[in-house]
């Protein structure tokens, strides 16, 4: 069953949460929504996200068998800590539905900013095993009007296989004119003991159609070998935050 499983996912990369703004719009490699919302905040604060996409891409390969999705979130914020909880429709190994944990904690230095945490990925009557958990570090630092972001996430079993995995991403967003930004990364994910190695590129644009609320297009791929889920794509979609 465990090599049945890591086939699997050396076949078709098992996902995670789809990741709406680390400031309700800055959750840069996902398509749109759920991971940890980074403000600091000195008084607690509680915010909510709810976005729509053509395709749910995680790592530059579709989780909804190239479907829309719909992601829904909650976040809280009080002095640098942070938790929250998203959900969204999947499509794989007869899963439909994947639901996410977070939290950690956000340290300022000068301008630059140090976010330490973890993600949890857990999937609704999943026939196997595949829950799992990732530890995070990110750096990022104001370049000019923009910023620029190092992340890393890191597991002791990915998706079930028994395997440590590491992804390691460079990520930018800068503002062109008023309310149109552009974003942009590149990651590679590497797993242990499988010959499942792979990088991944997006670039994409917002626009802030009105005060919380933000629509965008992008470009996904990755030097995967070419299927129906890694290939190249444009994906839209819209995102409100509340």
């Amino acid at each position: 069953m465990r090599m049945t499983i890591l086939a699997a996912v050396a076949a078709c990369t098992m996902p995670p949460a789809a990741v709406m703004a680390q400031d309700a719009a800055n959750y840069h490699d996902k398509t749109p929504a759920a991971e940890p919302q980074t403000t600091v905040s000195d008084s607690p604060k509680l915010s909510f996200g709810l976005s729509a996409a053509t395709d749910y891409v995680w790592r530059g390969v579709s989780q909804s068998a190239n479907h829309a999705a719909v992601f829904a979130t909650a976040n809280v914020a009080y002095k640098g800590f942070y938790a929250g909880a998203g959900t969204e429709n999947v499509d794989f190994l007869g899963i439909d539905q994947e639901y996410d944990l977070w939290g950690g904690y956000v340290l300022n230095l000068g301008a630059a900013k140090v976010d330490a945490g973890f993600v949890r990925y857990g999937y609704v009557d999943s026939p196997v095993k595949i829950d799992t958990l990732e530890g995070k570090l990110a750096l990022t630092v104001p370049v000019s009007k923009g910023s620029v972001t190092a992340s890393a996430y890191y597991t002791g079993d990915y998706f079930g296989s028994g395997n440590p995995a590491l992804y390691a991403e460079l990520s930018g967003n800068y503002p062109l004119i008023d309310k149109l930004s552009v974003h942009a990364a590149v990651g590679h994910q590497q797993i242990s003991h499988v010959s499942g190695d792979y990088t991944t590129w997006n670039a994409r644009l917002s626009y802030r159609v009105l005060s919380g609320a933000t629509a965008s297009a992008g470009y996904y791929d990755t030097d995967r070998a070419k299927n129906r889920l890694s290939r190249a794509r444009v994906v839209g979609s819209l995102a409100i935050s509340f």
